[in-house]
């Protein structure tokens, strides 16, 4: 069970490493930010002015024993390139491992 918030921490690091704003997007806003967490279950989702988005949900699951639970966690984030290209990672990570999708959108 600790493992799993270890990997939950894991992803919002990566996360945040993604968004850290270099040069104009300095400048961007938040224009849209959601959250809720019922302890377990949690989502949250934020689109900025510069065309950064990311959206994730997350689930603990029971286990055979009390600390055999594991998290669930599927999410996105898809931001614009300077040439222009719109590029989006989606994935999924639970007991399973950490799978991520690379994709150019536009």
């Amino acid at each position: 069970m600790h493992s799993s918030f270890i990997w939950l921490f894991v992803l919002m690091a990566v996360g945040a490493g993604l968004a850290l704003p270099a040069g104009e997007d300095a400048q961007a806003e938040t224009i849209k930010l959601e959250s809720e967490n019922t302890g377990d279950k949690y989502s949250f989702s934020y689109e900025t002015s510069n065309g950064i988005s990311r959206t994730e949900t997350g689930e603990v699951k029971p286990g055979a024993g009390e600390d055999d639970g594991s998290l669930s966690v599927q999410g996105s984030t898809s931001w614009s390139a300077p040439d222009g290209k719109k590029y989006e990672i989606s994935f999924t990570a639970d007991e399973t491992g950490y799978h991520p999708k690379f994709r150019l959108v536009a």
